[in-house]
């Protein structure tokens, strides 16, 4: 099988230790370690940092997967159409768990300062939502693979995949908020088998005074616990400040081609057919290294 390396030309920041001489250590008899003296403790031996690899593995992919999320679409248009009467806005394709195979990303036509993001994922048994801001979605496809970490953007060029000292990563920085309330959680994306797994790295949660702006309290919780603004803040700086590979998402929304999708369910399945054909994978905007194992 051919497996695919992403090359980056870029330095790892903070990821290697620099060590200093030390001494040599006594010996005993035979070379081995003498015995410390009587009521000297013996020192802990440091950690050792596994460094983050330059390159990126990436599987190849199924090679029926837009075939089968078209079915799948078809098959559910009832379910989708009751789960979002108002419709659905803008459809894509990324491959947030880095298994080769792109997941599917399906945005509602949102509500205060972004739009909800379904995410959609494949198996040998089906496709199942793995993530989404209706719980509803759950019962209706989601079985034992959904997971209670929804995402709110924008754009599909949101997601991003970062190096970071946490591993290879797709993040994306989920946000929604009113004049009197903002929050946002950094998400990141890892995989269990097959299946995509939405992680929840932190999230704050203001309360806000409209007409001021001053903040009036303030929440914050790192892997889902309660934690504080400096707790936090270290937890998403791993991934706010990684190394962006700079691969941009594609999709597509309803404004690309308002006259020719429009808002029923007909132009969301045309929609979604031209995204898959838009999909861009990461091996076509990152110098690749074909090696043969």
């Amino acid at each position: 099988m051919t497996a695919l390396f992403i090359t980056v030309l870029m330095m790892a920041s903070g990821l290697l230790c620099a060590c200093g001489a030390t001494a040599a250590a006594p010996t005993g008899p035979a070379g081995s370690p003498a015995a410390p003296p009587t009521g000297v403790p013996t020192a802990s031996p440091e950690p050792t940092l596994t460094p983050v690899p330059e390159t990126l593995t990436l599987p190849q992919p199924r090679e029926d997967w837009a075939e089968r999320y078209m079915g799948f679409l078809q098959d559910n248009r009832d379910i989708f159409t009751a789960l979002w009467p108002e419709g659905l806005s803008g459809v894509g394709f990324i491959d947030l768990d880095l298994d080769g195979t792109p997941e599917m990303v399906v945005f509602d036509q949102g509500a205060a300062a972004a739009m909800g993001a379904q995410i959609f994922d494949m198996d040998d048994a089906g496709v199942w939502c793995v993530s989404s801001v209706s719980e509803d979605a759950e019962g209706a496809f989601g079985g034992e693979y959904f997971k209670p970490v929804s995402v709110c953007a924008s754009f599909f060029e949101a997601f991003r995949l970062s190096r970071t000292e946490d591993g290879w990563r797709f993040w994306v920085n989920s946000a929604n908020g009113t004049l009197e309330t903002a929050w946002n959680e950094i998400v990141r994306f890892d995989r269990d088998g097959d299946i995509l797994v939405p992680v929840s790295v932190g999230a704050q949660y203001l309360e806000n005074d409209p007409q001021s702006g001053l903040v009036l309290s303030e929440e914050y919780t790192v892997a889902g616990e309660k934690s504080d603004k400096d707790g936090y803040e270290a937890a998403a700086n791993v991934y706010l400040e990684g190394e962006d590979v700079g691969y941009e998402a594609k999709g597509l929304f309803l404004w690309n081609d308002m006259d020719g999708y429009g808002t029923g369910w007909d132009g969301f399945l045309a929609m979604a057919r031209d995204a898959a054909a838009a999909y861009v994978p990461i091996s076509q905007t990152v110098t690749l290294v074909s090696v043969e194992g």
